[in-house]
């Protein structure tokens, strides 16, 4: 049966408008959650658990069905949730903005074109202040990080300052997402699964749209000479320990310039 047979095409086309309908049921029921959480007559913890649950399906079964961006819409809202800090700093009308771009890509029923992809992904929201207040947007950071207090940390304060912060724990999905998003910095850990940091930093030169970014790569080890001799254009080493903080700022305060 040749790709192109009338019958699979039936058979596909049956199936990406199921996931429609499906995806739709569910972004129905993530806006009860967020009603609740705003009205603030539910449980705030468990409305964002259960906000969490419908959009992690969302997210695993968008690329399936060809729509590779509703899988990062549903992702970011994932990232919001993540860097906002404390549950109730979360902004109800923030999430329905992430509810109501993946609910126009079904309506439309067709995956968006790059720079529509990509418009949308920028325009997301970023996380809060723990004041509630928002900050100014300063950006987009994409951090390639393993779950843990660091990575907590980091993306919340860059949240804080105002960065769009999307966050992957590997390296071929950070390809993809750079590729996409065009981040104005990438912070990275040397040590990943299918390459280093370093490594990564490379790649990232190959491609036109990503030359230009600037790469703070984050180790464990002893920064040696032959290490900095080595790194890509825009890359800088940092090392954890007692510095670490001011010399992540420094980085980042340069690469927002």
């Amino acid at each position: 049966m040749s790709s192109t047979d009338p019958d699979l095409e039936m058979i596909l086309a049956d199936m990406r408008q199921e996931f429609i309908e499906h995806t739709r049921d569910k972004l129905e029921l993530v806006e009860d959650e967020i009603e609740a959480l705003r009205s603030g007559t539910g449980d705030c913890e468990r409305n964002i658990l259960e906000i969490k649950r419908i959009i992690h399906s969302i997210k695993g079964a968008g690329g399936s069905f060809g729509f590779p961006t509703i899988s990062k819409v549903a992702h970011g809202l994932e990232d919001y949730l993540e860097t906002t800090g404390d549950v109730s700093t979360v902004a109800g009308e923030d999430l329905l903005v992430f509810v109501n771009t993946i609910t126009d890509i079904l309506i439309s029923g067709e995956e968006p074109d790059t720079d529509l992809a990509h418009m949308m992904l920028r325009s997301l929201p970023t996380g809060r202040r723990q004041s509630g207040v928002r900050a100014l947007d300063k950006g987009s950071a994409l951090m390639i990080m393993p779950r843990g207090v660091q990575r907590k940390i980091i993306s919340q304060e860059l949240a804080q300052l105002g960065y769009k912060v999307t966050i992957v724990d590997n390296a071929i999905e950070a390809i993809d997402m750079a590729l996409t998003l065009k981040p104005d910095y990438v912070i990275t850990t040397q040590v990943l699964e299918r390459m280093t940091g370093i490594e990564l930093a490379w790649v990232l030169q190959m491609f036109k749209m990503t030359r230009s970014v600037k790469v703070a790569v984050v180790t464990a080890d002893e920064i040696s000479d032959e290490a900095l001799e080595s790194l890509p254009p825009h890359t800088t080493l940092i090392k954890k320990g007692p510095r670490f903080s001011l010399e992540l700022m420094s980085f980042i305060r340069k690469a927002g310039k």
